[in-house]
């Protein structure tokens, strides 16, 4: 399976980017498509823990 590096956070809509597998996860916009308040990459663990729920976007 490739890896996709778009993501959604399906409860917030809030956009991610995840250019390698098992690394880092960038914010890259807000659910109405201002900018993040952060762009510090976090771990995928540190963004479910922090109530994220992250699935691939569909394109």
């Amino acid at each position: 399976m490739a890896h996709v590096g778009d993501l959604i956070d399906i409860r917030s809509g809030d956009e991610f980017y995840q250019p390698v597998p098992f690394g880092l996860v960038y914010p890259t916009c807000t659910a109405d498509g201002s900018a993040p308040p952060s762009q510090r990459g976090r771990t995928w663990e540190h963004l479910t823990a922090s109530g994220r729920e992250l699935r691939p976007a569909s394109g």
